[in-house]
């Protein structure tokens, strides 16, 4: 027997085992790699994109082609983007939301006689797609066509090389098949063509309960329906409770093989009637083409076998379209993929395409019935709005210019259940009080929400040339996801906005109202910051009432470690509780910690700067044997934070009759 590698753990040596060589791979101490905390997840509307699915958005470029141009309204994700993109943040994840009158637009390619060919819609709802322009032209090959499809603001997809191939098949049904025949097309005509296979089906053409040990039952009424096997449907028509005719409602399919044995019984019935027995009579039915093929002019198809069958036949036509819509639908082999533009269905005709182009239309974005409860969605199956981020790897939340107090609880009760930090703002122009008032009749006392004031800002939207309001957490989300989870945005310069509802009339906050959005546990925007002319967020303050929780960095901090805790343990599960298991857990921790301390400078005893600010603790102390029966292996980790400075208080001592001593 040859060596045999198994990993640690699989091998089962207390089985019987052969003479031989066994290895185990035995895996090198774990190593916990912290989560990514610079995940910016925002909630709001589009004029194209998936809809309710996390979407990455890492540049300009991805902006628009992901979510459309920066278009001048509430809640507008791709403005939302560009003023992250505005102020360094590029680790962005959104979700569009719509109020569900969104469609997608529409256009035909046609024939020479207007008859259409196939029908292209948008590859999402939403009005970019009214710019899609689809462009037939002649291919590059001789006999061939090129379709482009061109969208501003994407590179032009181009499907080049179609040539014709079968396309469809008028069958003639015949009747008595017994068996599925086997179906044969012509080879294509054109050099290098590729040939087209298709598969023939049988379908019922009549049924009835005459002879050859039928039975027409008992208890059925007329309008009766009864259900066969392979999808056969049949129509009633009794007479005291006997079937006196059948009449076929669905012809079912049968892919292969030998028709079902005569007489067939029922599975199923709309009625009470029992005991039918019926004659099923099969005829050809709907060919399915599985390749097109290419280079065909024309194409005839050879049926053999079928057993006792007449009559059936099939005859084929030949377009250019099939090969078209596959092309786009599912790419060309070796060449390109399919299309991120539009997605095509079959038409009618089957004649030549008329070289032309045509642009969609009929696009819509389902923006305008959008509420701040559309933002936050619900967690359903599949989960949409806010609820979609929760397994997005986003630590920072903006719901794009929500600013409905009463839901800020849900919003708070979210980023607590999944480590996300989100901002709660008020209505634009309200004030410090107001806002207090609203968060207090809210009943948001969490340090998984920030509370903004509704001191709006206003930025300078240069796509539309036009001075755009925005909501203050469109500026804070940014520029929290950007900063490192021991930061905070107090005092932290903010650039490239106009300013804010107040600075622009001039009327800059007091030392007394900063002190009361402190005391309100609330933030806001303004200029001057504490360290000079510039904006910047005033207060540090999250939502919790809480002095040991209250700051920012308490929340990032925490959702930060949590959640690399969370990410990096799972292994441990279905494992023997051992000594071994414990200590490899307990320094995998104790090494983590250690790097955010001495290499990462996250953590730390500011006043005992070499003493260890961790412990992690995982032994028979905090697992007695009444849980280690149950399954349970608990670890409890202490980590000292760092403090955010809020006030830093220097004291003067000077005069002529100061006595100043240097040791």
């Amino acid at each position: 027997m040859g060596t045999m590698i198994y990993q640690y753990g699989q091998l089962n040596t207390a089985g019987a085992m052969a003479p031989g060589a066994y290895v185990q791979i035995v895996k090198p101490p774990p190593v916990v790699a912290g989560v990514a905390t610079n995940g910016y997840g925002l909630v709001g509307v589009a004029s194209w994109g998936p809809v309710n699915s996390p979407v990455v958005t890492g540049s300009p470029q991805a902006n628009q082609a992901n979510w459309g141009p920066v278009t001048n309204r509430l809640r507008d994700l791709a403005t939302a983007i560009a003023i992250a993109f505005m102020l360094g943040q590029y680790n962005n994840i959104a979700v569009r939301v719509t109020d569900g009158t969104d469609t997608a637009a529409t256009g035909t390619l046609k024939d020479g006689s207007n008859a259409t060919g196939a029908t292209l819609t948008g590859f999402y709802t939403g009005s970019l797609g009214n710019s899609l322009v689809a462009t037939t032209s002649t291919g590059t090959k001789a006999n061939s066509y090129k379709v482009t499809l061109a969208l501003p603001g994407f590179q032009p997809e181009i499907f080049d090389n179609l040539t014709q191939g079968v396309s469809s098949a008028n069958v003639t049904p015949g009747t008595g098949y017994t068996s599925v025949p086997n179906l044969a097309i012509s080879a294509p005509q054109g050099a290098n063509g590729v040939q087209a296979t298709a598969n023939a089906t049988l379908k019922v053409v009549s049924a009835n309960v005459s002879g050859g040990g039928a039975n027409a039952g008992s208890g059925y009424t007329t309008g009766d329906t009864i259900t066969l096997s392979n999808g056969v449907v049949l129509g009633v028509t009794a007479t005291a409770g006997a079937i006196t005719a059948l009449s076929v409602t669905n012809a079912g399919s049968l892919t292969g093989g030998s028709i079902p044995t005569n007489p067939v019984a029922q599975q199923s019935t709309s009625g009470a009637g029992t005991g039918a027995l019926v004659n099923l009579v099969w005829g050809l039915g709907p060919v399915s083409i599985t390749n097109p093929g290419s280079g065909y002019t024309s194409a005839t198809a050879t049926l053999s076998g079928g057993g006792a069958g007449t009559g059936g036949s099939v005859v084929l036509a030949t377009s250019i379209w099939l090969n078209l819509v596959n092309a786009i639908n599912q790419g060309q082999s070796g060449v390109r993929g399919p299309s991120q533009l539009a997605i095509a269905t079959i038409g009618t005709s089957a004649a030549a395409p008329a070289l032309a182009s045509v642009t969609l239309s009929g696009g819509t974005d389902g923006a305008a019935g959008v509420t701040d409860a559309s933002l936050i969605g619900a967690n359903t199956t599949p989960p949409s709005g806010m609820y979609a981020l929760q397994s997005s790897g986003v630590q920072t939340m903006n719901l794009v210019d929500h600013s409905t107090s009463s839901q800020w609880s849900t919003m708070g009760l979210f980023g607590q259940q999944f480590g996300v930090f989100g901002a709660a703002q008020g209505q634009p122009g309200q004030s410090i009080s107001t806002v207090s008032t609203s968060l207090n009749t809210a009943g948001v006392d969490t340090y998984g929400l920030k509370a903004l004031v509704g001191d709006w800002v206003y930025w300078q939207d240069n796509v539309n040339n036009v001075q755009r309001l925005v909501g203050p957490a469109t500026i804070w989300g940014p520029m929290r996801a950007n900063l490192a989870p021991n930061q905070s945005t107090l005092n932290k310069p903010v650039q490239g906005i106009i300013g804010t509802q107040r600075s622009v009339q001039q009327v800059p906050y007091s030392g007394p109202e900063t002190l009361s959005a402190v005391q309100a546990r609330l933030d806001f925007l303004a200029n001057p910051s504490p360290g000079g002319n510039y904006f910047g967020f005033q207060t540090d303050r999250n939502t919790s009432s809480d002095a040991s929780t209250n700051s920012e960095s308490y929340t990032t901090m925490t959702n930060f470690i949590a959640l690399t805790l969370a990410a990096n343990f799972g292994y441990v599960v279905g494992n023997p509780q051992t000594d071994d298991l414990r200590t490899e857990a307990r320094d995998a921790i104790t090494a983590w910690l250690s790097t955010l301390w001495l290499v990462n400078k996250y953590i730390g005893d500011v006043n005992n700067p070499t003493k260890q600010p961790y412990k992690v603790t995982l032994d028979e102390s905090n697992n007695p044997d009444s849980n280690v029966s149950l399954g349970i292996m608990q670890c409890l980790v202490q980590v000292k934070f760092q403090s955010i400075v809020r006030e830093f208080l220097i004291s003067l001592q000077g005069g002529s009759t100061v006595s100043v001593s240097v040791s």
